[in-house]
């Protein structure tokens, strides 16, 4: 399995994946005054067990305009896709970091209120030895 954690250590607790029962929050609170709010940083690992992972992509799925949710591999460099290493989890399990923020318009654009679920999508090739 390749999937993202809170922790990096066994027990894994992992985020939801595609029911939104505990999605992976950043939360940022807009209030209409104007510019831009840039969120804290969530850390959160990428875990594979099982497999050799290669050509991993982890993403940030932006669907709402004003909302531009980024990934990160080092806390600083932020981009809409990181690819990490590949991950080898064919002796013991095998988590990378990965850093997740928000910028968000706080024009009115998008509206006030509170605004958190990031969607991040991981693709890879799995390979059983």
């Amino acid at each position: 399995m390749l999937g993202l954690s809170k922790n990096n250590t066994a027990p894994y607790d992992y985020y939801s994946s595609g029911d939104s029962s505990d999605p992976v929050d950043v939360d940022v609170y807009l209030d209409g005054s104007g510019g831009t709010e840039d969120t804290a940083t969530v850390a959160a690992y990428l875990v594979a067990t099982d497999y050799r992972y290669s050509d991993i992509i982890v993403q940030a799925i932006n669907e709402s305009a004003g909302l531009d949710f980024k990934v990160s591999l080092d806390g600083s460099t932020w981009s809409d896709a990181v690819s990490p290493a590949d991950l080898d989890a064919l002796a013991a399990d095998q988590s990378v970091a990965v850093y997740i923020k928000c910028v968000a318009d706080n024009d009115g654009s998008v509206g006030v209120g509170i605004f958190s679920q990031a969607k991040i999508a991981i693709v890879s090739v799995g390979h059983p030895e």
